[in-house]
């Protein structure tokens, strides 16, 4: 029995579409509760991929419903279908999401702008051929 879980497993790892991050982004989550009308909600990713992430919501939502993702460093937004949850021990529920598209520019991991200061050979060489 253990072998069959251990294949099954290692078929689920086998068709993920791309690599998980076990990387922390603070999102604000926004929805409709069954019974409770719309929400927002600050959470934090536990983990991240070009396709979704793994969060902890306290707010109720369902397998295939929608939200809208927002990442308040950047101000992208992104909707997300819920794809699995799993209880927790605390109030919340592990939730996964996957986008309707890829999206790996969502999550800003290395978005610093690396724009290069001028040398000074670089800047005389410009001034001489000018």
């Amino acid at each position: 029995m253990a072998s069959a879980a251990k294949a099954l497993v290692r078929d689920h790892i086998e068709r993920r579409r791309s690599e998980r991050l076990p990387v922390r982004v603070t999102l604000l989550v926004c929805g409709r509760s069954a019974g409770k009308g719309s929400f927002k909600e600050e959470t934090v990713t536990l983990s991240i991929n070009s396709h979704g992430a793994l969060m902890a919501l306290a707010a109720n939502v369902a397998i295939g419903q929608r939200l809208l993702l927002m990442n308040p460093q950047t101000w992208d937004e992104v909707e997300a279908r819920v794809s699995r949850l799993a209880a927790l021990h605390d109030e919340r529920t592990q939730v996964a999401v996957e986008f309707a598209h890829p999206a790996p520019q969502f999550w800003a991991i290395g978005r610093q702008r690396y724009e290069p200061s001028p040398t000074r050979d670089t800047v005389s060489n410009h001034v001489l051929e000018a």
